[in-house]
């Protein structure tokens, strides 16, 4: 009973990787004055100024994690330098350490960007409007 059960939920799960796949599409309505029409060239520049300040701050966060990781390869490497002198004074006391690796954990520079939800907010302040609707792009049927 439990290898059929086991198999009915394989299938299932195998089927359900096989579901249509959706992407979501957004249409821009501009504003209809020509005010408007300038505060979205604002909020445009905005947008760039904003992509910009997060790319430099990405940059500003990898080359700090770059900074950490040398600092933890110096300091492992000491410590191996030192754990093979005494392996070598004394095998049978001391085993044969493992060398180290330098990585880099990047992770906390990956924040997500707060751009576009900021464009998106100035857009429709100046009047424009965002239609977002759902669109098959795989898996679809006919």
């Amino acid at each position: 009973m439990k290898i059929g059960l086991a198999a009915v939920l394989a299938a299932a799960f195998v089927l359900a990787g096989c579901g249509p796949i959706m992407e979501t599409k957004r249409d821009f309505i501009p504003p209809q004055s020509n005010a408007g029409m300038k505060c979205v060239q604002t909020c445009q520049q905005q947008q760039g100024a904003c992509q910009k300040a997060e790319a430099k701050e990405k940059e500003r966060c990898r080359a700090k994690a770059e900074r950490r990781a040398d600092k933890a390869y110096e300091k492992a490497r000491d410590a191996y330098i030192t754990a093979l002198k005494l392996h070598a004074a004394d095998a049978a006391k001391y085993p044969m350490p493992v060398e180290p690796t330098r990585s880099v954990d990047y992770s906390a520079c990956n924040k997500s960007s707060q751009c576009g939800i900021q464009y998106d907010t100035c857009y429709r302040s100046c009047g424009g409007q965002i239609n977002e609707y759902q669109v098959c792009v795989a898996n679809c049927e006919e």
